[in-house]
């Protein structure tokens, strides 16, 4: 696969608030750094769903991103992002297990903006990455999502992905404990 800072993977329109609103899913570019910081940042305010709970610096998202496109020149890593009206709305990512004998598995993780879920965003993002992914020679698919998160529970099997396993209060919220579940999908060829 030949990544391409910037592209745009693919225009799609949601319908939000009786209106058509284009959305560009695509590349990231270097110049994105304080655009995804701050998408990241309120990410984080608005749910616990994510596995960061502390805001993230400009220093840190800066680092971040230059690493991400290291990584996926050299092909280990996919990272997409979601625009709308030149705003950061969603991210995806799936990255390869550092692990010579699993490097077939990667590790996926999607993040939408509040306002913006429920649109069909999270799907259609969903898709785009695993093109990318077979692309790589990914095999398998692997994710974790808090046990309370029933709407991305329902999105991931309804893409596909089957539930390997749960470990009771193995992720720390605000009042008390969640279950975390693993997810995986088997790619077809």
């Amino acid at each position: 696969m030949k990544f391409k800072e910037g592209k745009i993977i693919k225009i799609v329109y949601v319908e939000k608030n009786k209106k058509k609103v284009p959305i560009i899913i695509r590349y990231p570019n270097k110049s994105d750094t304080k655009a995804v910081w701050k998408f990241y940042n309120k990410v984080i305010k608005e749910t616990e769903n994510l596995s960061r709970i502390s805001p993230v610096s400009l220093k840190e998202e800066k680092k971040w991103l230059s690493d991400v496109m290291v990584k996926m020149k050299k092909n280990i890593t996919v990272q997409l992002l979601v625009e709308s009206n030149g705003k950061i709305i969603g991210s995806a990512s799936l990255s390869i297990k550092n692990e010579e004998r699993r490097k077939h598995v990667g590790d996926f993780g999607i993040a939408i903006l509040q306002e913006f879920t429920g649109l069909g965003i999270g799907k259609k993002l969903m898709i785009e990455i695993e093109k990318d992914t077979r692309k790589m020679g990914m095999k398998i698919m692997v994710l974790s999502v808090h046990g309370k998160n029933k709407i991305a529970q329902n999105l991931y099997r309804k893409m596909g992905f089957n539930v390997s396993g749960k470990i009771p209060e193995s992720i720390k919220i605000k009042k008390g404990y969640d279950t975390n579940i693993t997810m995986y999908k088997v790619l077809k060829k």
